[in-house]
Protein backbone atom coordinates (compact mmCIF):
# COMPACT_ATOMS: atom_id res chain seq x y z
CA UNK A 1 0.00 0.00 0.00
CA UNK A 2 1.64 3.41 -1.30
CA UNK A 3 2.31 5.43 2.02
CA UNK A 4 -0.35 8.50 2.66
CA UNK A 5 0.66 12.02 3.67
CA UNK A 6 -1.37 14.33 5.20
CA UNK A 7 -1.70 17.93 7.01
CA UNK A 8 -4.07 18.51 10.19
CA UNK A 9 -4.89 22.18 11.20
CA UNK A 10 -5.65 23.23 14.89
CA UNK A 11 -6.71 26.76 16.01
CA UNK A 12 -5.02 26.48 19.29
CA UNK A 13 -4.91 29.36 22.09
CA UNK A 14 -3.67 29.30 25.90
CA UNK A 15 -6.64 29.58 28.67
CA UNK A 16 -6.84 29.24 32.11
CA UNK A 17 -7.65 26.00 34.16
CA UNK A 18 -11.36 25.89 35.63
CA UNK A 19 -10.43 23.34 38.02
CA UNK A 20 -7.33 21.94 39.81
CA UNK A 21 -5.42 24.98 39.33
CA UNK A 22 -2.53 26.05 41.53
CA UNK A 23 -3.10 29.68 41.27
CA UNK A 24 -6.88 29.79 41.53
CA UNK A 25 -6.76 32.54 43.41
CA UNK A 26 -4.58 34.85 41.60
CA UNK A 27 -6.40 33.77 38.70
CA UNK A 28 -10.08 34.22 39.90
CA UNK A 29 -10.69 37.81 38.69
CA UNK A 30 -9.01 36.91 35.16
CA UNK A 31 -11.02 34.55 34.94
CA UNK A 32 -14.72 36.23 36.08
CA UNK A 33 -13.25 38.82 33.54
CA UNK A 34 -13.50 36.23 31.10
CA UNK A 35 -9.68 37.15 30.21
CA UNK A 36 -7.14 35.60 28.04
CA UNK A 37 -3.50 35.00 30.25
CA UNK A 38 -0.64 36.99 28.70
CA UNK A 39 1.11 33.96 28.01
CA UNK A 40 2.50 33.70 24.51
CA UNK A 41 3.83 31.11 22.08
CA UNK A 42 7.36 32.09 22.66
CA UNK A 43 6.70 32.16 26.51
CA UNK A 44 5.75 28.19 26.33
CA UNK A 45 8.48 27.27 24.09
CA UNK A 46 10.48 28.39 26.52
CA UNK A 47 8.98 26.29 29.04
CA UNK A 48 7.98 23.28 26.87
CA UNK A 49 11.92 22.67 25.43
CA UNK A 50 12.87 22.55 29.57
CA UNK A 51 10.72 19.07 29.82
CA UNK A 52 10.93 17.72 26.44
CA UNK A 53 14.29 18.00 25.41
CA UNK A 54 14.88 15.49 28.32
CA UNK A 55 12.00 13.25 26.77
CA UNK A 56 8.45 14.16 28.02
CA UNK A 57 5.84 11.30 29.01
CA UNK A 58 2.63 11.39 28.46
CA UNK A 59 0.40 10.93 31.76
CA UNK A 60 -1.79 8.44 30.31
CA UNK A 61 -0.36 7.89 26.81
CA UNK A 62 2.44 4.91 26.79
CA UNK A 63 4.33 7.45 24.35
CA UNK A 64 6.89 9.83 24.91
CA UNK A 65 8.25 13.04 22.82
CA UNK A 66 11.42 14.05 22.59
CA UNK A 67 12.58 18.06 21.55
CA UNK A 68 16.24 18.75 20.93
CA UNK A 69 17.35 22.02 20.62
CA UNK A 70 18.85 21.97 17.49
CA UNK A 71 15.31 20.45 15.72
CA UNK A 72 13.09 23.75 16.27
CA UNK A 73 13.96 26.81 13.25
CA UNK A 74 11.61 30.10 13.39
CA UNK A 75 11.07 32.02 10.54
CA UNK A 76 9.15 35.44 9.95
CA UNK A 77 7.05 35.87 6.98
CA UNK A 78 4.56 38.62 6.05
CA UNK A 79 3.48 39.80 9.52
CA UNK A 80 3.30 35.83 10.50
CA UNK A 81 6.41 33.61 13.07
CA UNK A 82 6.66 30.22 11.39
CA UNK A 83 8.24 27.78 13.53
CA UNK A 84 9.06 24.49 12.55
CA UNK A 85 9.26 21.58 15.33
CA UNK A 86 11.07 18.21 14.41
CA UNK A 87 10.21 16.26 17.66
CA UNK A 88 10.86 12.60 17.90
CA UNK A 89 7.86 11.00 19.23
CA UNK A 90 7.10 6.82 20.06
CA UNK A 91 6.33 3.92 22.16
CA UNK A 92 7.68 4.14 25.47
CA UNK A 93 7.24 1.96 28.58
CA UNK A 94 7.89 -1.32 26.75
CA UNK A 95 10.40 -3.58 25.50
CA UNK A 96 11.58 -2.61 21.56
CA UNK A 97 12.88 -4.80 19.29
CA UNK A 98 14.69 -3.58 16.15
CA UNK A 99 15.51 -5.48 13.32
CA UNK A 100 18.32 -4.92 10.58
CA UNK A 101 15.94 -5.23 7.44
CA UNK A 102 18.94 -6.65 5.55
CA UNK A 103 20.59 -9.33 8.26
CA UNK A 104 17.17 -10.19 9.95
CA UNK A 105 19.75 -9.41 13.24
CA UNK A 106 17.94 -8.75 16.50
CA UNK A 107 18.29 -5.44 18.77
CA UNK A 108 16.56 -6.22 22.18
CA UNK A 109 16.00 -2.50 24.67
CA UNK A 110 14.26 -2.90 27.86
CA UNK A 111 10.91 -1.30 29.26
CA UNK A 112 13.47 1.47 30.12
CA UNK A 113 13.64 2.50 26.09
CA UNK A 114 11.32 4.63 23.63
CA UNK A 115 11.24 3.89 20.05
CA UNK A 116 11.00 7.60 18.68
CA UNK A 117 10.79 8.93 14.79
CA UNK A 118 11.16 12.24 13.39
CA UNK A 119 7.98 14.16 13.32
CA UNK A 120 6.98 17.82 11.77
CA UNK A 121 4.61 20.49 13.46
CA UNK A 122 4.54 23.69 11.64
CA UNK A 123 3.15 26.35 13.96
CA UNK A 124 1.81 29.93 12.52
CA UNK A 125 1.44 32.51 15.08
CA UNK A 126 0.29 36.13 13.78
CA UNK A 127 -1.80 38.70 15.74
CA UNK A 128 -4.75 37.51 16.42
CA UNK A 129 -4.38 33.44 15.84
CA UNK A 130 -1.68 30.68 16.42
CA UNK A 131 -2.58 27.78 14.73
CA UNK A 132 -0.64 24.74 14.67
CA UNK A 133 -0.41 22.20 11.10
CA UNK A 134 0.52 18.53 11.85
CA UNK A 135 2.32 16.28 9.26
CA UNK A 136 0.81 12.85 9.43
CA UNK A 137 2.58 9.34 7.67
CA UNK A 138 0.37 7.30 7.02
CA UNK A 139 -1.48 7.07 10.78
CA UNK A 140 1.63 8.16 12.95
CA UNK A 141 1.59 10.98 13.97
CA UNK A 142 2.50 13.41 17.59
CA UNK A 143 -0.35 15.69 18.14
CA UNK A 144 -1.98 13.59 21.35
CA UNK A 145 1.74 12.92 22.74
CA UNK A 146 2.07 16.74 22.51
CA UNK A 147 -1.15 18.33 23.86
CA UNK A 148 -0.54 16.17 26.64
CA UNK A 149 2.99 16.79 27.43
CA UNK A 150 1.85 20.20 26.66
CA UNK A 151 -0.76 20.25 29.09
CA UNK A 152 1.32 18.67 31.56
CA UNK A 153 3.80 21.47 31.58
CA UNK A 154 1.04 24.48 31.78
CA UNK A 155 -0.45 23.29 34.43
CA UNK A 156 2.03 24.47 37.47
CA UNK A 157 1.34 27.63 35.95
CA UNK A 158 -2.82 27.24 35.83
CA UNK A 159 -3.04 27.28 32.07
CA UNK A 160 -3.89 25.48 29.41
CA UNK A 161 -3.23 24.48 25.29
CA UNK A 162 -6.63 24.18 23.75
CA UNK A 163 -6.53 22.78 20.15
CA UNK A 164 -9.63 23.28 18.22
CA UNK A 165 -9.94 20.78 14.96
CA UNK A 166 -9.82 22.28 11.84
CA UNK A 167 -12.11 20.81 9.49
CA UNK A 168 -11.49 21.19 5.77
CA UNK A 169 -15.11 22.64 4.13
CA UNK A 170 -14.55 19.30 1.71
CA UNK A 171 -14.66 16.97 4.72
CA UNK A 172 -18.00 14.91 4.80
CA UNK A 173 -17.54 14.10 8.56
CA UNK A 174 -19.81 16.59 9.77
CA UNK A 175 -22.31 15.66 8.22
CA UNK A 176 -22.44 11.65 8.76
CA UNK A 177 -24.97 9.78 10.46
CA UNK A 178 -23.50 7.10 13.00
CA UNK A 179 -25.68 4.17 12.66
CA UNK A 180 -23.85 1.80 15.15
CA UNK A 181 -21.00 1.42 16.81
CA UNK A 182 -19.41 -2.12 17.74
CA UNK A 183 -16.92 -2.10 20.73
CA UNK A 184 -14.52 -4.28 20.70
CA UNK A 185 -11.72 -5.90 22.99
CA UNK A 186 -9.00 -6.88 20.73
CA UNK A 187 -5.81 -8.49 21.18
CA UNK A 188 -2.10 -8.59 19.40
CA UNK A 189 -1.03 -11.35 17.53
CA UNK A 190 2.59 -12.30 17.95
CA UNK A 191 3.73 -14.16 15.17
CA UNK A 192 6.58 -16.75 15.36
CA UNK A 193 7.64 -15.78 11.73
CA UNK A 194 10.40 -12.98 13.03
CA UNK A 195 9.58 -11.45 9.05
CA UNK A 196 5.73 -11.08 10.56
CA UNK A 197 7.39 -8.18 12.79
CA UNK A 198 10.01 -6.78 10.45
CA UNK A 199 9.24 -2.56 10.04
CA UNK A 200 7.14 -2.94 7.02
CA UNK A 201 4.32 -5.50 7.83
CA UNK A 202 1.08 -5.25 9.48
CA UNK A 203 0.52 -5.83 13.03
CA UNK A 204 -2.16 -8.47 13.25
CA UNK A 205 -4.54 -8.28 15.54
CA UNK A 206 -7.57 -10.88 16.33
CA UNK A 207 -11.23 -9.53 18.10
CA UNK A 208 -12.16 -11.22 21.63
CA UNK A 209 -15.23 -10.02 22.28
CA UNK A 210 -17.66 -7.28 20.39
CA UNK A 211 -20.38 -5.17 21.32
CA UNK A 212 -22.69 -3.53 19.35
CA UNK A 213 -24.65 -0.64 20.03
CA UNK A 214 -27.86 0.41 17.45
CA UNK A 215 -27.52 4.33 17.32
CA UNK A 216 -30.88 4.32 15.71
CA UNK A 217 -33.00 3.71 18.51
CA UNK A 218 -33.59 5.55 21.31
CA UNK A 219 -32.54 4.14 24.25
CA UNK A 220 -28.77 4.77 22.85
CA UNK A 221 -29.27 8.41 22.15
CA UNK A 222 -27.19 8.99 24.88
CA UNK A 223 -24.18 7.76 23.10
CA UNK A 224 -25.15 9.51 19.89
CA UNK A 225 -24.92 12.76 21.83
CA UNK A 226 -21.07 11.99 22.69
CA UNK A 227 -20.51 11.47 19.34
CA UNK A 228 -22.03 14.36 17.71
CA UNK A 229 -20.00 16.54 19.75
CA UNK A 230 -16.86 14.82 18.89
CA UNK A 231 -18.07 15.85 15.17
CA UNK A 232 -18.35 19.08 16.83
CA UNK A 233 -14.95 19.11 18.08
CA UNK A 234 -16.40 20.00 21.15
CA UNK A 235 -14.55 16.96 22.88
CA UNK A 236 -11.41 15.38 22.32
CA UNK A 237 -11.86 11.70 20.20
CA UNK A 238 -10.15 10.07 23.47
CA UNK A 239 -12.59 11.07 25.98
CA UNK A 240 -15.40 10.69 23.22
CA UNK A 241 -14.08 6.96 23.55
CA UNK A 242 -14.06 6.78 27.73
CA UNK A 243 -17.64 8.50 27.65
CA UNK A 244 -19.19 5.89 24.96
CA UNK A 245 -17.55 2.89 27.44
CA UNK A 246 -18.88 4.21 30.44
CA UNK A 247 -22.05 4.05 29.19
CA UNK A 248 -21.77 0.34 28.85
CA UNK A 249 -21.69 -2.05 31.89
CA UNK A 250 -18.59 -4.00 31.50
CA UNK A 251 -17.43 -0.94 29.31
CA UNK A 252 -13.57 -0.88 30.77
CA UNK A 253 -13.35 -3.82 28.60
CA UNK A 254 -12.98 -2.61 25.36
CA UNK A 255 -10.06 -0.92 23.69
CA UNK A 256 -11.00 -0.59 19.90
CA UNK A 257 -14.29 0.12 18.29
CA UNK A 258 -15.98 0.13 14.78
CA UNK A 259 -18.69 2.94 13.88
CA UNK A 260 -20.76 2.58 10.74
CA UNK A 261 -21.83 6.11 9.15
CA UNK A 262 -24.16 7.04 6.97
CA UNK A 263 -22.91 10.04 4.33
CA UNK A 264 -26.06 11.08 2.21
CA UNK A 265 -26.91 7.76 0.43
CA UNK A 266 -23.38 6.50 1.01
CA UNK A 267 -22.33 3.75 4.02
CA UNK A 268 -19.14 3.63 5.40
CA UNK A 269 -17.29 1.95 8.02
CA UNK A 270 -14.34 3.04 10.33
CA UNK A 271 -12.01 2.37 12.81
CA UNK A 272 -11.87 4.15 15.86
CA UNK A 273 -8.30 5.30 15.48
CA UNK A 274 -9.10 6.72 11.93
CA UNK A 275 -11.06 8.88 12.72
CA UNK A 276 -8.82 12.27 12.84
CA UNK A 277 -7.39 11.12 9.41
CA UNK A 278 -11.24 11.17 8.26
CA UNK A 279 -12.25 14.34 10.17
CA UNK A 280 -9.73 17.24 9.68
CA UNK A 281 -6.94 15.31 6.85
CA UNK A 282 -5.61 17.64 4.38
CA UNK A 283 -4.37 14.59 1.84
CA UNK A 284 -0.78 15.89 0.34
CA UNK A 285 0.25 12.37 -0.70
CA UNK A 286 0.27 13.33 -4.42
CA UNK A 287 1.73 16.44 -4.20
CA UNK A 288 4.55 16.07 -1.65
CA UNK A 289 5.39 12.81 -3.68
CA UNK A 290 5.79 14.59 -6.79
CA UNK A 291 7.44 17.64 -5.33
CA UNK A 292 10.11 15.77 -3.55
CA UNK A 293 10.84 13.41 -6.76
CA UNK A 294 11.52 16.56 -8.43
CA UNK A 295 13.37 18.80 -5.58
CA UNK A 296 14.76 15.75 -3.46
CA UNK A 297 14.74 18.22 -0.30
CA UNK A 298 11.84 16.32 1.62
CA UNK A 299 11.76 18.88 4.23
CA UNK A 300 11.74 22.24 1.71
CA UNK A 301 8.74 20.27 0.12
CA UNK A 302 6.80 19.63 3.13
CA UNK A 303 7.17 23.37 4.41
CA UNK A 304 5.87 24.70 1.14
CA UNK A 305 2.30 22.25 1.05
CA UNK A 306 2.19 23.46 4.86
CA UNK A 307 2.65 27.26 4.10
CA UNK A 308 0.29 26.74 1.02
CA UNK A 309 -2.73 25.14 3.78
CA UNK A 310 -2.10 27.54 6.13
CA UNK A 311 -2.70 30.19 3.49
CA UNK A 312 -5.62 28.87 2.93
CA UNK A 313 -6.98 28.40 6.01
CA UNK A 314 -6.23 32.12 7.07
CA UNK A 315 -8.69 32.96 3.38
CA UNK A 316 -11.43 30.63 4.40
CA UNK A 317 -11.68 32.14 7.79
CA UNK A 318 -11.33 35.98 6.10
CA UNK A 319 -14.50 34.83 4.10
CA UNK A 320 -16.46 33.30 6.89
CA UNK A 321 -16.44 36.78 8.82
CA UNK A 322 -17.08 38.56 5.72
CA UNK A 323 -20.26 36.96 5.36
Amino acid sequence: MARTDTLTAYKCKFSYLQRNNPLIAEHRDAIKAGEAPEYSFSDFLTDYMKVSSKLAIGENADRAIFLAPDKLSTEYIDGVTRTHLIPGSGKQGKPVMVIKSSTLKQYNFGADTAALYDHHVFIYESEDSLIAIFHRQNRSGCKSVFLETANKTLKPKGLKLEMDLFVPLSNSFSNATPTKITLQYTREIISSDIADNCRHRKKREEVIRELGLNLEVKDNNKVVSIFRNMQLGKIEQEAAFAQIKAECSDGDEYNDAEVSLRIGKNKKTLKWNEFEDFVGSHDISESLHAAYKKQEDFILALTKLSDEYYTSIVHMEDTEHAD
